[in-house]
């Protein structure tokens, strides 16, 4: 239907330009060049709004070391996201050589992501990717992105969507990048596909030194099994381009039948000579790792349920500001409560519990004092289409 709107609409800047029977050969090819350009690009729509309750009532409203479901007792709008999509091709000549992606964000998770540089604090704003993408007509096809891209790391992803949980795991909040500004090349060879990159560095648009950051992977993708390991090398420190920040990440993905999908993601970080006077660190090598497990199963079309355990080690405290061990798990329940009802089918309800436990006490009270547990359920809704 949107796509017959924009034919009209094309036809109508026909029609005014040049009058229906005026209209020369080449302001006709003009406007059918625009008409097969405006068809090419895929638009999105996506909206996520939560309630979340925390059994410790914390005093200050904040839910402890959450990485978008921050706000007690609170309804909250995460994301409205507006994106435009347009994947080039090596068929149809060589116009279609040139894509690009754009995602635009607002809501209160676009503050947590927002790249340093890039527009003001709080203002629920952010240009999550804006890239250029060609295609290199050269075996497979060699894609090359340059701009602003998400990371190749982890096994979660900015939209909620594409999860199996409504919460992040530690490990997506602490234990590694969401954006990057540079420039990235992939190649898929059969069951293999490589990547390879340099950036200004972690979530930063303007760059903070001189220095540069390697980002590299390599993805296995083979019947009901698939891996993917990613690295990213380089300096991250404000004015300084030699003590190098490194992590190295691995996803597996195992699906052993259709309905139930396992999965495993390791986190390996690690920094040279940080100096944090809150901290306590005096150039100090600091050392982050982790690990994240994930049960998935589909009862049917309507009904799935996930189960995520995870396990983060941040004894240095350089990645959550407390020298602690954490764990969680998290049980979620997804509903589509239209499913096999056309757009309706992208319509997800999902009632979440999660326990979050530390080896130090970091998580707030009614009292505003702190203790080593949090308990929180959540519920979550969410409706997105693409065209």
């Amino acid at each position: 239907m949107i796509k017959k709107i924009i034919g009209i609409l094309a036809l109508g800047v026909i029609v005014v330009t040049g009058g229906a029977n005026l209209v020369s050969a080449e302001e006709e090819n003009k406007e059918s060049r625009l008409l097969d350009f405006l068809k090419s690009i895929e638009v999105g729509f996506y909206l996520d709004t939560s309630y979340e309750y925390n059994f410790n009532k914390p005093e200050s409203g904040n839910n402890s070391l959450r990485i978008f479901d921050q706000d007690h007792n609170d309804f909250n709008i995460h994301m409205f996201q507006l994106s435009f999509k347009r994947t080039p091709s090596m068929e149809g000549g060589i116009s279609n050589l040139v894509g690009f992606g754009v995602k635009l964000d607002f809501g209160e998770d676009a503050d947590v992501i927002a790249s340093t540089g890039l527009g003001d604090e709080d203002d629920e704003f952010d240009l999550q990717e804006a890239y250029i993408h060609i295609l290199a007509p050269i075996g497979n096809g060699i894609s090359i992105y340059a701009g602003k891209f998400v990371t190749l790391a982890g096994a979660e992803v900015i939209e909620s969507k594409d999860n199996f949980n409504f919460s992040r795991s530690f490990l997506f909040g602490f234990a590694i990048p969401f954006t990057h500004t540079g420039i990235r090349v992939n190649y898929p060879a059969g069951v293999f596909d490589f990547t390879l990159g340099l950036s200004n560095g972690w979530d930063n648009v303007d760059d903070n030194n001189d220095g540069k950051t390697i980002e590299a992977r390599v993805g296995l993708n083979y019947d009901i099994f698939s891996l993917g390991v990613a690295g990213y090398f380089g300096p991250e420190q404000d004015g300084n381009d030699d003590n190098w920040r490194e992590l190295i990440d691995v996803v597996a993905t195992f699906t052993p039948f259709e309905r139930l999908t396992l999965m495993a993601n390791l986190d390996f970080g690690w920094e040279q000579d940080v100096s944090d006077v809150e901290l306590g660190l005096d150039n100090s090598d600091v050392f982050w790792w982790g690990i994240a497990g994930y049960v998935a199963y589909e009862f049917n079309q309507m009904l799935s349920l996930a189960v995520r355990a995870e396990y983060f080690d941040d004894s240095d405290g350089f990645r959550t500001g407390t020298e602690q061990k954490l764990f969680e798990i998290t049980p979620t329940l997804s509903i589509k409560p239209f499913a096999g009802h056309g757009s309706l089918d992208n319509l997800i309800l999902r009632v979440e519990y999660r326990f979050d436990s530390s080896d130090e006490d970091v998580f707030e009270d009614d009292d505003g004092n702190f203790k080593d547990t949090q308990h929180t359920v959540a519920t979550e809704l969410i409706y997105y289409f693409s065209l």
